[in-house]
């Protein structure tokens, strides 16, 4: 094995344990109930932004602020009754 498949190991493993430590400080740090989404929070955000770039169509988090954005410009069936309130 020469020199150079030494030093990438290293850094891969190096990167592999700077993003666990972080993700370890992230869940300590946050409230009580809010750990596990804090931690791998990041994780999970870069993982969609690489499915929308490979795929090209939109992500979760796009899909549910559009669905939002619709729904305030166009009113409800219900929003006009009075006895749902």
């Amino acid at each position: 094995m020469g020199g150079m498949e030494v030093i990438i190991g290293g850094l891969t493993a190096l990167f592999v344990l700077a993003i666990v430590i972080g993700m370890t400080v992230r869940a300590v740090r946050a409230e009580r109930g809010q750990r596990l989404r804090a931690a791998f929070g990041p994780l999970m955000g870069s993982l969609e932004i690489h499915q929308e770039l490979h795929t090209g169509q939109k992500g979760l988090q796009d899909s549910v602020i559009e669905s939002i954005q619709a729904s305030e410009v166009r009113p409800s069936r219900t929003d006009g009754d009075p006895e749902r309130d």
